[in-house]
C-alpha cells in the first residue's frame, strides 16, 4: 500500500489509491477518491487542526463519517493504514513525524483509543527506547506530551517487555550518572503515571544528585515520589555526610519553596547537619526563621537546637526557657543536653541543680533517667575531681535499675584517675570486669594515664603487656589438644595481669576465664601514653614508636613531641636533632 497522508492545507484526510480504479475516461462517481498523479510526501504534512464541515471537501470523507455503507470498512482500512505508518515512522526514529501523524489522525475525527487500539505498540516503543538510548531523553518526553494531550495514555505504550526495556534504559542512565536527563525523565514519566519506584532506586538517583553537588535536582526529584518528606531528609543528610553544608541548606531552601507545611524532621535534620559540619551560627538563624514564620518547633528540633549550641551555656539555657514558654514539656534528653553544657563550661553547681530537679521529677513518675543521664553527671564531676560525688550517682543508678555501660564505667574511673587514686580506678576496672561490662581502649588508656601520672611507669607496662596477651587467649574449652603451649602462656599472661593489677586478687577459674576473654585493642593515644612511661629512656621510647608503626598507627604530632621530649631530658641533643 502506498504512504498516504493525513490533512491537506484543508484540513482534510487525502485517502490511498483506490484499487478498484482503472486508467478509462468513463464517469466516475463523485464520492470516490481521486488516484494520486504523484507520491505523497511527509514534507506536505500541516500542523494539525480540527477539522470542521466546511473545511472538508464532501468527496474526502472524514474517517468517522457515515457517508455511505461501505464507509466503515473503508474507515478502518484508513485507520489500520495510519497506524501502521505512525508505528513504522516511530520504529523508524522520526517521533515528531510519528506525533504528527498520530495527532492529526485523531483532529480529523477519530477516537484517541481507536487509534491506540490500531497501533503496533512493540514498534513505537522501541522508536521511543532507541532514541533514549541516543540522549535524546526530551524530544521523548516531548512526544509522550503530545500524544497525552492527543488523548493516547504514554503509559499504555510499554506493554510488559517494552516495560523491561525501559526499566534497563532507566538504569543505563543512572549509571552514567546523567543526573539532568535522568531527573527529567522521571518527572515526565511520573506525570504519566509511571511507577517510579519500578523503574530506578529512588536512592541511587538521589546519591549520584549528591556527588554531583545537585541539591535542587534532588530536591526536584524527591517532589515526584510518594513519603516525599522522608526523602528530604534523606537528601539534607547525604549531603551533610560529606560535609557540604552549602548543598544542603540550598536543599533545604529548595525544599521550603515546594513544600507549604512544616516538617519537623527536615528542621531538626538540617540543624543537626550545622552542627556536625561546626557552623553553629547558622543553626540558630535557621530558629529564628521559624519563629519569624510562626513555626513553632517540637521538643526534638528544640533538643537539637540546644545540642548544637551546648558549648554556649547562655544559649542553651535560653533555648531551655523558650522550651518552657511555649509549654513544651522537656524530656530526659533536654536535662541530658543541659548537664553536658554544664560540663562544657564548668559549672558543677548548676549541673546538681538540674540532677537534682531530673531525680525529684523521676520520684513522680515523670521522667524517667537513663544511662546517658548518669554517664553526663559523673562526668560534671570527674572533670572536677570530685571523685567521691561521682561514686555516689553510681549508687543513685544502681537502685533506680539501670545497668552501667562501658562508658559509665570510663566516667567513674576517670573520675578517680584524675584525683590520683590510682587504686581506686583499678579497682573500678575489676569491678566493671566481674559485672560482665566489656572495656574499650579509652577505659585502657585512662588506667595506663593514671599510672604513668603517679610516676608507676613499670604497673603501666605490665597492664600493657597482660592486656596484649589477653587479646589472643581463649578459654581452655576453646583450645584443641594440641594446644597446650597456647593454654600455659595464656594462663601465665592472665597471672601476669592479676599480679599487675590487684596482688590478692582470687584466682580462681572462673576469674581466669573471664579475664582471658578481656579483648584489647591498643591505639595511637596507647603508645603515646607508654612513650611517657619511658621518662628519659629514649632507646625505650623509640622502640615503642616502632612497635606502633609495626602494627599499622603512625605517629602523630603528640608522639614526635614526647620523643624529643625525652631526648631533652635525657640531655641527647643529637638525637633530638635526628628527631
Amino acid at each position: 500500500m502506498k504512504e498516504l497522508l493525513v490533512l491537506g492545507s484543508s484540513s482534510s484526510i487525502v485517502t490511498p489509491p483506490n484499487p478498484s480504479s482503472t486508467s478509462d475516461k468513463r464517469p466516475r462517481p463523485l464520492h470516490r477518491s481521486p488516484k494520486f498523479k504523484t507520491k505523497p510526501s511527509l514534507q506536505n504534512l500541516p500542523s494539525p487542526v480540527k477539522p470542521t464541515a466546511s473545511t472538508i471537501p464532501a468527496r474526502f470523507p472524514l474517517l468517522s463519517s457515515p457517508v455511505r455503507q461501505d464507509i466503515p470498512v473503508r474507515q478502518n482500512s484508513l485507520l489500520k493504514y495510519y497506524a501502521n505508518l505512525a508505528g513504522k515512522l516511530a520504529e523508524d526514529g522520526r517521533l515528531q513525524d510519528f506525533a504528527m501523524v498520530a495527532e492529526s489522525v485523531i483532529a480529523s475525527g477519530v477516537e484517541a483509543s481507536r487509534f491506540f487500539a490500531a497501533l503496533n505498540l512493540m514498534a513505537v516503543a522501541k522508536g521511543l527506547l532507541q532514541s533514549l538510548r541516543e540522549g535524546n531523553v526530551r524530544s521523548v518526553v516531548e512526544v509522550l506530551k503530545k500524544l497525552e494531550l492527543s488523548g493516547v495514555p504514554s503509559l499504555k505504550l510499554f506493554d510488559g517487555v517494552a516495560m523491561e526495556l525501559l526499566k534497563k534504559d532507566c538504569l543505563r542512565l543512572v549509571n552514567s550518572g546523567s543526573v539532568e536527563e535522568i531527573v527529567d525523565l522521571m518527572e515526565a514519566l511520573a506525570g504519566f503515571c509511571f511507577s517510579i519506584k519500578e523503574l530506578a532506586d529512588p536512592r541511587e538517583i538521589i546519591q549520584i544528585c549528591v556527588e554531583k553537588r545537585k541539591p535542587k535536582l534532588a530536591v526536584r526529584f524527591a517532589c515526584i515520589l510518594p513519603r516525599e518528606r522522608v526523602l528530604f531528609c534523606t537528601i539534607i543528610d547525604e549531603f551533610g555526610k560529606e560535609g557540604d553544608l552549602d548543598s544542603a541548606l540550598a536543599a533545604y531552601e529548595a525544599y521550603k519553596d515546594s513544600v507549604n507545611a512544616p516538617n519537623m524532621y527536615v528542621y531538626r535534620m538540617i540543624i543537626d547537619i550545622c552542627g556536625r559540619c561546626g557552623d553553629y551560627m547558622k543553626s540558630r538563624h535557621i530558629y529564628e526563621d521559624m519563629i519569624n514564620q510562626k513555626v513553632i518547633p517540637n521538643i526534638y528540633v528544640f533538643n537539637s537546637l540546644m545540642n548544637v549550641n551546648a558549648h554556649d551555656l547562655g544559649y542553651t539555657l535560653q533555648i531551655y526557657r523558650d522550651i518552657r514558654n511555649h509549654g513544651i514539656p522537656a524530656d530526659v534528653a533536654s536535662y541530658n543536653i543541659l548537664l553536658k553544657a554544664c560540663c562544657l563550661a564548668g559549672r558543677v553547681d548548676l549541673a546538681q541543680d538540674i540532677y537534682r530537679e531530673v531525680r525529684q521529677l523521676e520520684s513522680t513518675g515523670l521522667l524517667k533517667l537513663d544511662v546517658f543521664t548518669y554517664c553526663t553527671i559523673m562526668k560534671v564531676f570527674s572533670d572536677a575531681k570530685l571523685w567521691q560525688m561521682a561514686l555516689k550517682i553510681k549508687d543513685d543508678m544502681l537502685s533506680s535499675g539501670v545497668i552501667p555501660n562501658t562508658f559509665t564505667w570510663s566516667s567513674l574511673i576517670s573520675a578517680c584517675a584524675n584525683a590520683g587514686l590510682v587504686e581506686q580506678a583499678i579497682q573500678l576496672f575489676e569491678e566493671m570486669l566481674l559485672a560482665g561490662c566489656e572495656p574499650n581502649s579509652q577505659c585502657c588508656n585512662i588506667l595506663l594515664h593514671a599510672c604513668v601520672e603517679a610516676c608507676q611507669y613499670d604497673r603501666a607496662f605490665r597492664l600493657f603487656e597482660a592486656w596484649k596477651g589477653s587479646e589472643v587467649q581463649k578459654t581452655p574449652g576453646e583450645h584443641d589438644n594440641n594446644n597446650n603451649d597456647g593454654i600455659l602462656t595464656a594462663e601465665h599472661r592472665t597471672r601476669q595481669y592479676i599480679d599487675a593489677v590487684v596482688p590478692n586478687f582470687a584466682s580462681d577459674s572462673h576469674h581466669l576465664n573471664f579475664i582471658r576473654r578481656f579483648p584489647f585493642t591498643p591505639d595511637s593515644t596507647t603508645y603515646n601514653i607508654l612513650m611517657k612511661a619511658c621518662g628519659s629512656d629514649y632507646c625505650r621510647a623509640k622502640a615503642i614508636m616502632d612497635e606502633m608503626k609495626k602494627v599499622g598507627f603512625s605517629p602523630n604530632q603528640i608522639s614526635w613531641t614526647i620523643l624529643i621530649d625525652i631526648c631533652g631530658s635525657s640531655g641527647n641533643a643529637e638525637a633530638a636533632v635526628q628527631v
